[in-house]
């Protein structure tokens, strides 16, 4: 069986290949350097108080459904300037799982993505050093969990006991302060289980 991070990673292949224009935030946000990432505060923080998103092809690539051929187009790694979609559905998505098992912790995960877009929007210059990575693993954390939600909202009652400590474990992760990510492949290796 594979483990939460690799399904994790899976999935964001999945968007790559569903929503080619998300392939160079999708990299900055599993392969840093923070300033990769984090040099996008101003698109991702737009992108998250706008809800730019695509729940379709968010949910074909967790449903694993092909994408069709939008993945050889010529400009299939040229940033489409939305933001991270996937992080952007967070709301959408706690919304839609409200009377189900997954709404409380939806709820706390699309919350914590919200304090940390008010943190980025209030930096005045780009982050560096262990304030930098920090911010980057946060931002990684709330990518992982919103790929677990949907995931589970995918996969149904196939992966529901699964997702619910892996989306535990982020969160987790995301409210306790003492917890200190160093960088975005041990925020990964978190979700390992």
């Amino acid at each position: 069986m594979e483990t939460a991070r690799d399904v994790v990673l899976d999935y964001a292949m999945g968007i790559v290949r569903l929503l080619p224009g998300q392939a160079a935030v999708t990299s900055a946000v599993l392969q840093g350097p923070p300033a990769a990432l984090l040099g996008r505060i101003p698109q991702l923080v737009r992108g998250f108080a706008g809800e730019r998103t695509d729940g379709g092809a968010l949910f074909c690539a967790a449903a694993g459904i092909s994408g069709g051929s939008a993945g050889t187009r010529k400009d299939a790694g040229v940033d489409d300037g939305r933001g991270c979609v996937l992080v952007q559905s967070l709301p959408a998505l706690s919304r839609e799982t409200a009377g189900s098992p997954m709404a409380s912790r939806a709820g706390r995960l699309t919350e914590a993505a919200d304090w940390l877009h008010w943190e980025l929007a209030e930096r005045p210059e780009l982050p560096e050093g262990p304030v930098a990575e920090r911010l980057a693993a946060r931002y990684a954390l709330c990518y992982a969990g919103a790929a677990i939600l949907w995931l589970w909202r995918a996969g149904g009652a196939d992966r529901a006991e699964w997702a619910y400590e892996a989306v535990d474990v982020v969160l987790e992760a995301l409210e306790d302060p003492a917890v200190g990510v160093p960088d975005v492949p041990a925020v990964l290796d978190l979700i390992s289980g």
